[in-house]
């Protein structure tokens, strides 16, 4: 199964960015993501605990905490996906065979330069992009 965390959590921030006149309940939020909303609880619990988002609690209006341009891709992976690996080293590999006994040390400094290099990227990438290119693509439909 796949981990949609991070696109689940963005989702979650450019709709409140792009709804800031709306009642922004987490029933409202879910049917956008087409999941329930406790999941969309949970993940706006997280992104609350890391500073990107404020609420009040018992009104239906969270808030960015600061400008989606201040707001990175990475922001909101270290926010929510509590395992950060791309890539998971087999460790269950043969001891005593040439290769089995030498490749996940060999693999993890590949996987590790991968997972740097793409949280560098996700650095670059803001939540005012997201939103752009949302509103980009809207309309273009």
């Amino acid at each position: 199964m796949a981990n949609t965390q991070l696109s689940d959590a963005t989702h979650i921030m450019a709709y409140i960015a792009l709804h800031t006149d709306d009642q922004l309940k987490s029933e409202h939020i879910a049917s956008s993501l087409n999941t329930d909303p406790t999941m969309v609880r949970r993940m706006m619990s997280k992104l609350r605990k890391a500073g990107l988002l404020t609420s009040v609690r018992g009104v239906a209006r969270p808030t960015l905490a600061c400008s989606p341009n201040d707001i990175t891709l990475k922001d909101i992976y270290v926010a929510v996906v509590a395992k950060r690996n791309f890539l998971n080293v087999d460790h269950n590999t043969s001891e005593t065979c040439p290769v089995g006994s030498v490749i996940p040390r060999v693999m993890e400094k590949y996987y590790c330069d991968i997972q740097n290099s793409a949280e560098a990227r996700m650095s670059r990438v803001t939540l005012q992009d997201i939103i752009d290119d949302i509103s980009a693509v809207q309309q273009q439909a």
